[in-house]
């Protein structure tokens, strides 16, 4: 049978000065804890802990896709996990900025992403042959800009979706874009909203990446976001492990070859041009080949024209084998 309240409790509930809050009696204890019904916490501790873990995981998949796609180190972390109204979420963002509104199919309602103009100038810098370099422009993307930025953004929601897949099969896409988000209708003021907040970092400059999601795709994921998810890794397709390697095949790396002698402080000083230095070295003996910090092969060295060279003879591997090393 359900408790009929008392008139005491009634007016503790609808008292609070006429505002939208409430207060209870805490058991054997007289403090009230208060309640705004405007701000309800719709997603228990558990599913934003898990938020969190599940966000966290696609943090670093989309850093390491960044870094290939815009071929600099490109870190992403996740910052928070909040619940707000979506009027409180659109009073905290910049105008103008690079705003998307995303659909959930084949779930309803519609996402909200959001990139800071700081991080959007240094990907279209870096994307069209720049260095990357912090860029500070205090005005709105143009179009072609803006077209620019899509292609990073649908790399993005490709990304959010793989995530997604290990709670619920939803595919994010891009619905609508503004450079004013007052001017993009997502949701009502006052629904509940899911508030991720991303740190991006592209060289020497940083930004936030903002992703605000319904609640209400939050309960339409059932209990499974309370099962042990996070504790699996899926194996990449395909189509997967072809893209990864096909992008880390464009990126470059130093090569180079060792010649190690050593001279005591006084030789050093005293050198002068024209005086020849012994490299203590065999010409029958082969030189390490070093790949950025890892010793990957063995060479001799040899002339290419006017050049010198080094003739790869074996792997770095194959050598230590016989040595126990």
């Amino acid at each position: 049978m359900a408790k009929i309240l008392n008139q005491d409790e009634i007016d503790a509930l609808l008292g609070s000065s006429g505002t939208a809050t409430g207060a209870r009696p805490a058991k054997g204890s007289d403090t009230a804890v208060r309640y705004d019904f405007r701000r309800p916490d719709r997603a228990s501790r558990e599913q934003i802990r898990s938020l969190h873990l599940l966000h966290d995981r696609f943090a670093r998949d989309l850093g390491t896709s960044l870094s290939a796609y815009l071929r600099t180190v490109t870190e992403v972390g996740i910052v928070s996990v909040e619940q707000f109204t979506y009027a409180e979420f659109l009073m905290a963002l910049p105008d103008p900025t690079a705003y998307y509104a995303m659909s959930l199919q084949p779930m309803d309602g519609v996402a909200a992403l959001e990139l800071n103009p700081s991080i959007a100038f240094t990907m279209i810098d870096r994307m069209l042959g720049g260095s990357g370099r912090r860029v500070s422009a205090d005005r709105a993307l143009t179009e072609i800009e803006q077209t620019v930025v899509d292609a990073v953004v649908k790399l993005i929601l490709e990304r959010l979706s793989e995530t997604w897949a290990a709670i619920v099969p939803v595919r994010f896409q891009i619905k609508a874009r503004e450079t004013r988000p007052q001017m993009l209708q997502v949701a009502a003021p006052n629904e509940a909203m899911i508030l991720l907040v991303f740190d991006m970092k592209i060289g020497g400059t940083s930004g936030m990446l903002h992703l605000c999601i319904p609640t209400s795709m939050i309960e339409a994921s059932g209990a499974t976001f309370s099962h042990d998810w996070y504790r699996t890794r899926r194996e990449p397709t395909e189509a997967e492990r072809i893209s990864l390697i096909d992008n880390l095949a464009r990126v470059p790396l130093p090569l180079t070859a060792l010649l190690r002698t050593s001279l005591t402080g006084r030789e050093l000083l005293e050198l002068r041009e024209g005086d020849v230095i012994s490299l203590g070295l065999s010409v029958h003996r082969p030189l390490t080949v070093r790949i950025g910090q890892i010793d990957q092969f063995e060479g001799m060295p040899v002339r290419t024209g006017n050049h010198a060279g080094v003739e790869l003879t074996s792997t770095a591997e194959a050598d230590h084998a016989g040595d126990g090393r």
